[in-house]
């Protein structure tokens, strides 16, 4: 297996050391509620702008699975989810905590999430070659209508928004827009700015949109307040065998929707939680007590949001198309070290991809040694206060942009796009769906392009005419199907919504 030639590229100084430092930030602002493995990845990027391209994956990739891990520990502990992705498992992981069980909570979330991490990145390495292969049959047609795919699939998992997540989408595609036109040299949305001639860069956007529009979140309510208020975790984060044994189905089911819903463009762990946690009510049994403490609940929501992290990455490196938050903030990584997501990086720079998937398979597995060691010092950074905590990120933000270009308009740029971020979560618009649009615009834009060229002005006739193009189709009717179904998860969302209110 060409794959297996390669796995000893990892064990490096430089690639071993971005790990272990991925693993380590990626757990503590995991940890931290407000924040995430988005704003982690972001914050990251700077740091390895002149890093090697398969060195500063591998920490993006730690930084993706130890994040969504480390969203765990305030989810049980506090019913406060470091991210969006545990969410789920604040239902029943806090009320484990509530009746003296929270070692047991922490125990199954640590077991669950390296074993789905580690599954999901086996998968990655199993079915990314020959997904590269099936790349090959991709036209600009094909581009074309996966770009709309991915934009679709926004309105998918808008959840009650879907008008919303559309507007994300449209402001996005018009961010995409602004710049001198490749084709025409025309500048387009510049409005007499030199700073925006060469377009909005996928950095600053990146930063701005997650990590700048957090620290103003921060800001709100008092600046001595702290964010959480946890003092301390047990070392002991492993599970018995009897434990495992009991919930060994739920993993399961846990672990194949992660497997699944990680493939679906713009889907990721916020998705899969939910579906797994509505899966796994349905198929309760007699004494099950969800909603009260029941840990088979847990295992499903904990098993599924890292059994995303390695599927979501398929179609990001295959086509271009992020199956989530965090990888398309990755793709945004992978550009921005001149790499380009399709055939050509399998082909070309075998080397760096499949070094890059056996990083994030040890990443997983070095996890749950270092969570063990580092728990009681993340629970400590919860209470550093907003005032300490949202002028230390803005600063961050501002270096690591001007440092990646050393253009002051990008600076104003990651500025701008943090207000819009901010804006956007707190009227419940997607900052992801504006991300998706500023990544998906361009290859949309040029698809249409030379469908319209190749296809002498005839472009419904060529689409159709290519049974990929009809497939992919056909999956955005029913993306679009989906979207507007009512969703049982919703309801029982709702539920335990209403029953915290009274």
């Amino acid at each position: 297996m060409e794959s297996l030639d390669f796995l000893l590229n990892v064990i490096s100084l430089a690639n071993l050391g971005a790990m272990f430092l991925g693993i380590i930030v990626g757990l503590i602002v995991g940890a931290i509620p407000g924040l995430g493995p988005p704003m982690a990845i972001a914050l990251m990027i700077p740091i390895s702008f002149e890093w090697p391209p398969e060195t500063a994956l591998i920490l993006m990739v730690a930084t993706y699975a130890a994040g969504i891990y480390g969203g765990s520990f305030t989810a049980i502990l506090l019913r406060a989810p470091g991210t969006s992705a545990s969410a789920a498992s604040a239902i029943e992981g806090y009320e484990m905590t509530k009746r003296g069980r929270a070692i047991e909570a922490i125990r199954m979330s640590t077991f669950a999430s390296v074993m789905g991490g580690i599954i999901s990145g086996f998968v990655l390495l199993w079915l990314a070659p020959p997904l590269a292969k099936v790349s090959l049959l991709f036209g600009p047609s094909e581009y074309f209508v996966v770009a709309l795919l991915g934009l679709t699939a926004i309105a998918a998992v808008s959840f009650g928004a879907v008008l919303k997540g559309l507007i994300a989408g449209l402001f996005g595609l018009f961010v995409s827009t602004i710049g001198i036109d490749a084709a025409t040299a025309f500048p387009r949305f510049t409005y007499g700015m030199t700073g925006l001639m060469s377009g909005v860069g996928i950095l600053p956007a990146v930063i701005g949109l997650f990590a700048f529009a957090q620290a103003l979140t921060l800001c709100e309510g008092s600046p001595k307040s702290n964010i959480s208020g946890v003092s301390k975790l047990s070392w002991n984060i492993w599970p018995k065998l009897s434990e495992i044994v009991h919930c060994r189905w739920s993993l399961f089911r846990g672990w194949i929707t992660g497997l699944i819903m990680g493939i679906v463009p713009a889907a990721g762990g916020s998705v899969a939680q939910w579906i797994a946690y509505s899966w796994e009510i349905q198929r309760g049994k007699p004494g099950d007590k969800f909603g009260e403490g029941e840990v088979k609940g847990l295992a499903a929501t904990e098993g599924s949001n890292n059994g995303v992290t390695g599927t979501s990455l398929i179609p990001m490196f295959v086509l271009g198309i992020p199956g989530g938050i965090s990888a398309a903030v990755i793709l945004g990584a992978l550009m921005i070290h001149g790499l380009q997501p399709g055939d050509r990086l399998f082909r070309d720079s075998p080397e760096i991809i499949y070094t890059v998937i056996w990083g994030f398979i040890l990443a997983n597995f070095f996890m749950g040694g270092i969570a063990a060691v580092l728990a009681r010092t993340m629970a400590y950074v919860t209470l550093f206060p907003r005032g300490l905590l949202a002028p230390i990120i803005m600063i961050f933000c501002v270096v690591g942009t001007f440092t990646a270009s050393g253009n002051p308009w990008d600076v104003w740029i990651m500025v701008t796009f943090g207000v819009i971020g901010y804006l956007a979560h707190k009227y419940d618009f997607s900052p992801a769906g504006i991300l998706l649009g500023i990544i998906l615009g361009p290859i949309a834009e040029q698809g249409l392009r030379n469908v319209l060229i190749i296809s002498d002005d005839s472009p419904l006739s060529f689409i159709f005419s290519r049974w990929i193009s009809v497939l992919i189709i056909v999956m955005i009717a029913v993306a679009i199907y989906y979207s507007l179904k009512p969703k049982k998860w919703d309801a029982t969302a709702e539920v335990d919504a209403n029953k915290d209110k009274s």
